[in-house]
């Protein structure tokens, strides 16, 4: 009796063990197998719809990696985010400084967005100069008439002088001894601006032209000196009124972010920027 007592107790024992085997090899990945990295992404406001766009055609076919969005950061926010750890991708839209530079940090280009001056719908003017942007950001007029539009009070949108847009205005068309008019309104984040444009009639301001092709804004984008704001014009250097588009990421990059940042400056992701109004970049920057 107690020996079969113990054979019992044995045979007990021996079909845990197995249970529990087949439950630890149900649990355990299979060889090779990617297990999901999480991607914690914020920074540049411009660049970050592109980013999504990026991210959410990629994730449809690539399940090894989860993009989460933090709140907007703006560009330097983003870079420093890379740089503590908190955050896996940046997104930038202008170039990194020479201090950026030396936080051990890969930079990827996306794209060569278009700064494109745009007007509300009840603003009938097909083109404008440098030299009308100028004039209008120095508080030269007041009213549409002045330049060939309708009878509409001009109400002038405007940007910080350290956000990437206002640089590239600066750049290419105001200069740097232009000094705005004090009845500019003045807007922190880009979603205010094309808000403002969208809903002042008489409203004048700039953005991006990615974001406006890519969500079909509708609003009255102006040539400059005759220059439509296209893709093909910006990749055929026609439009220079540009910034750049890209992100971050810490050293040494993680292979799963490595493999999204390689498709996302590949020909599918150029193909997929074109059709959404992003110039595409096919290559990281500094290769």
């Amino acid at each position: 009796m107690k020996r079969r007592y113990s054979l019992l107790v044995l045979l007990v024992l021996i079909l845990l063990l197995a249970v529990t085997g087949c439950e630890s090899a149900r649990n355990k990945p299979a060889t090779g197998e990617v297990t999901s990295v999480q991607v914690r992404v914020s920074g540049s406001g411009t660049c970050l719809p592109l980013l999504r766009i990026l991210t959410d055609e990629y994730s449809a076919t690539h399940k090894g990696v989860t993009f989460t969005y933090l709140p907007g950061l703006h560009s330097g926010g983003g870079i420093k985010g890379v740089a503590n750890g908190d955050l896996e991708l940046g997104a930038v839209s202008r170039e990194l400084t020479d201090e950026e530079k030396d936080l051990d940090l890969e930079y990827y280009q996306l794209s060569d967005d278009g700064l494109v001056v745009a007007v509300h719908p009840t603003v009938v003017v097909d083109d404008i100069s440098t030299e009308q942007v100028r004039e209008i950001y120095s508080g030269k007029y007041d009213n549409w008439t002045q330049l060939g539009g309708p009878d509409l009070p001009m109400v002038i949108l405007d940007r910080n002088e350290d956000e990437s847009a206002k640089i590239i205005l600066r750049k290419y068309v105001l200069g740097p001894d232009v000094e705005i008019t004090p009845k500019a309104v003045n807007l922190f984040y880009e979603p205010d601006m094309v808000d403002g444009l969208q809903k002042t009639p008489g409203a004048v301001g700039y953005f991006s032209l990615g974001l406006g092709l890519s969500r079909d804004i509708p609003v009255n984008y102006l040539k400059l000196d005759g220059v439509e704001a296209t893709v093909a014009n910006i990749e055929n250097g026609t439009y220079e009124m540009v910034r750049p588009l890209g992100v971050v990421a810490k050293r040494p990059v993680r292979q799963q972010i490595v493999d999204f940042l390689e498709w996302a400056t590949g020909d599918e992701a150029a193909d997929l920027m074109q059709r959404k109004g992003f110039a595409p970049v096919l290559s990281p920057a500094g290769e």
